[in-house]
């Protein structure tokens, strides 16, 4: 469609006499549209890119020309992210999703605006209008997404003084018994009841650790894995617990007088 033709459709829907003088900006925009390449552009980035920036001549020129504008609203769109998630409003959580979400769709819409292919038929009719199509989208989406995260469900912090309370009182039962622990083991050698099942129980250990480190496999393995223990003197006195080397520092426990 030529021009010209456009120009007249325009003034008659305005109801404006044929002689009507259009603004300078539309003019211009009017007589630059007889280029294919121009009406590409148009459909590409809009109307106001193209008929405000008059010096713009390259499609470089008119891309960094149409940044700023949509560039804008997705910083305020941020900001108003940023007051639905302000501290204290218990929907911290949702901040990064959404800052992430308009990222993602700022980088959509920037890539899909720079690499769509654009067809116009002759006619000049059923044109997908990209610039509008997306400015449509981008608001819906500007709508949708704050009304989103409020309607999220808070989530209050965990009052953890309940939980601090129950451990301290946990960590003060374990260590009553350890401390009564300490005093028991002395008590322990005092009863002959008592220290004579220590001493079968230090019997069996010493047996059982006898049967273990006599076993050639053990050896073998402890050997290979570098622990090896066949030329450690052990001490072979019948009740003294299995591990005590001759020669080897003093066992600290209270029971040491028993074993001695």
């Amino acid at each position: 469609m030529p021009s010209d033709t456009i120009r007249s459709l325009l003034v008659v829907r305005a109801n404006l006499g044929q002689d009507a003088i259009l603004p300078k900006q539309l003019e211009s925009l009017l007589n630059r549209l007889s280029s294919f390449e121009f009406r590409t552009l148009y459909v590409r980035f809009g109307q106001n890119v193209l008929q405000d920036c008059e010096h713009c001549k390259t499609f470089d020129e008119y891309a960094l020309n149409a940044l700023p504008g949509p560039l804008l609203q997705y910083i305020r769109e941020a900001f108003i992210i940023g007051l639905i998630t302000i501290t204290g409003s218990f929907r911290e959580r949702w901040r990064t999703y959404a800052i992430g979400a308009l990222v993602i769709a700022a980088v959509v819409e920037g890539y899909y605006t720079l690499t769509a292919d654009i067809t116009i038929p002759k006619d000049g009719r059923g044109t997908f209008m990209l610039h509008d199509t997306l400015w449509t989208l981008r608001h819906i989406f500007f709508l949708l997404l704050p009304l989103l995260i409020h309607t999220r469900p808070p989530t209050p912090p965990i009052d953890t003084t309940f939980s601090l309370i129950q451990t301290h009182e946990t960590l003060k039962t374990h260590l009553t018994r350890l401390t009564s622990l300490k005093y028991m083991r002395g008590a322990l050698m005092r009863d002959p009841q008592l220290r004579a099942s220590a001493a079968q129980w230090w019997d069996n250990q010493r047996i059982n650790g006898a049967w273990v480190r006599e076993d050639l496999g053990i050896q073998k393995l402890a050997d290979k894995l570098g622990y090896g223990y066949t030329n450690i003197n052990v001490n072979p006195h019948p009740n003294t617990p299995m591990g005590i080397v001759i020669g080897g520092p003093k066992c600290e426990c209270e029971c040491w007088g028993v074993w001695k």
